[in-house]
């Protein structure tokens, strides 16, 4: 049977009864068992907290993990768990982040996860990361390839970069899954060096899987290499539990070569017949 390459997920809705992932205790250690069979070592658990929906504060948080790691050493699913939360982009999101209610990644103060809308950049988003950013708080953009803003404009996802931002794509955008033009447009991101991490965002034991995270990183690895899969699957999300600043990747596209603006649009959905 053949092994599958390690890996750690830094983005995964695991929780059971904190948001739309997992309900119940069994759908949890379905997904556990998924995780496992495609190789995770371990999972940072991010349920939505301040999206207008849910309100996942840290003593919540700790709580449900304490509970889940109980019953996946009762099932003996060998599976590390590390607190975390997907928090949206909004106003509080700095002072709850600061007075510890946001959790960041592994509690550690470092990095928080953040989240955008689909469909759109909220207003005031440069101040809110400005924000996080002067109190040495990393922000993580969670799968921005997903955003249409961000899309159409990517420039400022570059801009964020350069301030110090970090960006997390999900397996699945990369895998294929999600369509060849959200695989194009990461393509193109990861081989311009703007992304740090790639995880599952899995809200099922099937389908949006823990279990995605294999596939996606054996695409990276034949895009850009086994050491690339590697940094961004496994090293980089240890350094973010161990509340260590991530590594980019060498940029692999020239200046001459990087996508213009129109070229970004082709990988659109109402671009579909363009060409």
């Amino acid at each position: 049977m053949r092994q599958e390459p390690a890996v750690f997920d830094a983005h995964c809705h695991i929780l059971p009864g904190l948001d739309d992932g997992a309900h119940t205790f069994e759908t949890a250690i379905e997904m556990a068992g998924a995780a496992v069979a495609g190789g995770t070592r371990g999972i940072v658990c991010t349920p939505h907290h301040l999206n207008g929906v849910y309100k996942n504060p840290g003593d919540l948080v700790r709580h449900a993990l304490a509970d889940l790691r109980r019953r996946l050493s009762d099932a003996e699913i060998p599976l590390d768990l590390f607190p975390g939360a997907e928090i949206h982009l909004v106003p509080e999101t700095p002072s709850r982040v600061l007075d510890g209610s946001a959790l960041t990644y592994n509690d550690r103060g470092k990095a928080a996860l953040v989240e955008l809308p689909k469909n759109a950049v909220p207003r005031g988003a440069e101040v809110i990361l400005g924000q996080l950013l002067r109190h040495g708080i990393t922000p993580v953009i969670a799968h921005p390839e997903r955003n249409l803003v961000l899309a159409r404009r990517p420039q400022r996802l570059a801009e964020w970069i350069g301030w110090g931002c970090k960006v997390q794509l999900t397996a699945q955008s990369c895998s294929g899954d999600f369509g060849e033009r959200l695989q194009g447009l990461s393509r193109r991101w990861l081989e311009s060096g703007w992304v740090h991490l790639i995880a599952s965002d899995a809200h099922r034991p099937t389908g949006r899987s823990p279990e995605t995270l294999s596939a996606a990183r054996t695409r990276v690895a034949a895009w850009l290499g086994e050491d690339a899969a590697t940094l961004l699957t496994l090293d980089n999300p240890r350094r973010l539990l161990d509340g260590e600043d991530l590594l980019a990747l060498a940029p692999c596209v020239t200046a001459e070569t990087t996508p213009t603006r129109n070229d970004w649009l082709r990988f659109l959905p109402w671009q579909r017949r363009a060409g």
